[in-house]
């Protein structure tokens, strides 16, 4: 008698996202932290992290691969200098 043991389907956790987004990159490549956060965004729609702790998983991970990092995530009116 064949029996298979059920497994339950798990989600992905933020670390296997990144490091999903990451595995079609090389060492001493370049990655923009725009293009991950939609890479990632888009295999999980329903992940609930912010794009500035996403940005902090994907650079220790990146760095740790020796690759560069683009910060290109912020739209042009974040990036402006704030004056008060």
């Amino acid at each position: 008698m064949n029996v298979a043991a059920e497994v339950p389907v798990m989600d992905p956790t933020v670390q296997d996202l990144v490091s999903s987004a990451l595995s079609k990159f090389r060492a001493g490549d370049t990655v923009s932290t725009r293009a991950m956060l939609e890479a990632i965004r888009h295999a999980d729609p329903s992940c609930g992290d912010s794009d500035d702790h996403l940005v902090e998983l994907i650079v220790m991970a990146a760095v740790g691969k020796t690759m560069g990092v683009v910060f290109d995530h912020r739209s042009p009116d974040e990036r402006l200098p704030r004056l008060s």
